[in-house]
């Protein structure tokens, strides 16, 4: 993974400063977005990583911070794992 180009899973964009991942996920209704919104909150107790998230009837906004001071192997590894809990499911992923 080089710092401009990281290896990101579809959709996520990369910032360096201060280190974290986004995307936004589509959904075409209410009910898809909150049955997604509790399969990514199984996720996270599962797996101990408590994304920041925005949200409103039919969009998830997610954002992974870094588990370091820069992005690693790991984080695009939880970002691949996020888009996955979401197939296939959202709108214009």
């Amino acid at each position: 993974m080089t710092e401009t180009e990281p290896d990101l899973a579809p959709g996520w964009q990369a910032q360096q400063r201060p280190p974290l991942l986004t995307r936004r996920f589509e959904f075409g209704s209410y009910s898809e977005t909150r049955a997604w919104l509790d399969t990514l909150a199984a996720w996270s107790e599962r797996s101990g990583v408590y994304p920041d998230l925005n949200f409103g009837r039919t969009y998830v906004n997610v954002t992974l911070g870094a588990q370091g001071p820069a992005l690693q192997p790991e984080d695009l590894r939880l970002a691949a794992e996020v888009t996955a809990l979401a197939a296939p499911s959202p709108v214009g992923a």
